[in-house]
């Protein structure tokens, strides 16, 4: 199958398609393609790298009809917008006119461009909603509207912002949703704005576990002994190069402080969504160079960290959804070497483990410490 089979008309996308010497479509793509050019609007649950942005660019720039501020395309940070403003530059021509929009540069060279008019709109929330309010973008005559990465648009805060937006826009539009995970409020987001009318494709569950990554737990019983645990299986491994998986940004710090004070060592990281752009991109070079050897985490990492050689994944604390066990330990075992995946897992939330091994449909081992062992021991009665 190619593009043309999935309805792709335009001469120039297809000429534009060869000569980046792509030909055969991924499965998303081969799924989304045509309903977005029947005018779907789309719930997807696709991991990055799998093609996904060409899955809504193409159809979107052969369904335009070249008004001002036809697609809106709204992702979490500016380095994801300038690559889809990329692809998008890369399958259009002077025909089709697109700007990234981000804070942290001039805000009058966009309002420049914006008067000039465009037709397709890339950018982040916050600077999307400035220029809405300065009157300076125009948001009555949207035909698309696009989230991508909306996890991560989620986990760095943008959710009340998208919300914002999405309530400002009036006219009828297709709305299109990509995410890696979909957690709750994204799922209701999309009945909502879609008027309860959409397709829903799932294109994540291949290849969900990694085969080179050794993966256990360790059980706790109370949560006054999860950070004490935790120090021991760090002096057990002796990790190289880990990453430190958290659920919220609080524990975050927390964990971070605590760790800084205990002195073990190790030359720690911390990245979440309080940060800046600049600040996340300062550290994760960090880390990458091995300044850092180990990196505290929200799950606003998981998708898109793209670093050699991490030893360990440590879940200190373990997910909530499933899928993001998944994008987590994917972060090591890279390039067919061997990684190892820890989980500390307090009992009452066992069940979470469960869910996680259901979905990877794989049991992950059980492995104890010896102050485990000397404390069943003790409470044994003879």
């Amino acid at each position: 199958m190619n593009f043309k089979d999935l309805g792709i008309k335009r001469i120039e996308t297809l000429n534009a398609l060869n000569e980046l010497k792509i030909t055969t479509p991924t499965p998303v793509q081969e799924k989304a393609i045509p309903l977005i050019l029947k005018g779907h609007n789309i719930m997807a649950q696709a991991k990055t790298g799998t093609g996904k942005t060409l899955a809504f660019v193409i159809p979107i720039i052969e369904r335009l009809s070249f008004q001002s501020n036809e697609a809106l395309i709204l992702l979490p940070t500016r380095e994801l917008a300038k690559q889809v403003n990329s692809v998008i530059k890369d399958l259009g021509n002077s025909k089709i006119k697109s700007l990234t929009i981000y804070g942290g540069v001039s805000i009058n060279d966009q309002i420049r461009k914006l008067e000039q008019g465009l037709h397709i709109i890339v950018g982040t929330p916050g600077r999307i909603i400035d220029l809405y309010k300065r009157r300076k973008l125009n948001l009555s005559k949207i035909k698309f509207v696009v989230l991508d990465e909306g996890d991560r648009l989620w986990d760095m805060g943008f959710a009340p912002d998208v919300k914002y937006i999405l309530n400002q826009i009036k006219s009828k539009y297709q709305f299109m949703l990509f995410s890696a995970t979909l957690d709750y409020d994204m799922r209701q987001l999309v009945k909502t704005y879609a008027k309860n009318e959409f397709d829903f494709l799932n294109l994540s569950r291949d290849d969900l576990t990694v085969k080179n990554t050794l993966q256990f737990y360790y059980l706790i019983d109370r949560f006054e002994q999860k950070f004490n645990t935790f120090l021991e299986i760090l002096r057990k491994e002796r990790p190289q190069h880990t990453l430190v998986f958290v659920n919220t940004k609080r524990t975050a710090n927390w964990l971070f402080n605590k760790l800084k004070s205990n002195k073990m060592g190790h030359k720690i990281g911390l990245i979440s969504g309080s940060l800046s752009q600049f600040q996340r991109e300062k550290i994760l070079k960090e880390y990458k160079d091995h300044k850092i050897n180990m990196l505290i985490a929200t799950d606003v990492a998981a998708r898109g960290l793209d670093v050699e050689n991490i030893s360990h994944v440590i879940n200190y604390d373990i997910p909530k959804f499933p899928e993001n066990y998944v994008h987590r330990i994917g972060r090591t075992s890279r390039m067919n070497k061997r990684g190892v995946a820890i989980t500390l897992c307090l009992k009452d939330e066992y069940e979470y483990l469960c869910y996680i091994e259901g979905l990877i449909d794989k049991e992950i081992r059980l492995k104890i410490l010896k102050s485990q062992e000397r404390a069943r021991h003790r409470f044994t009665i003879y």
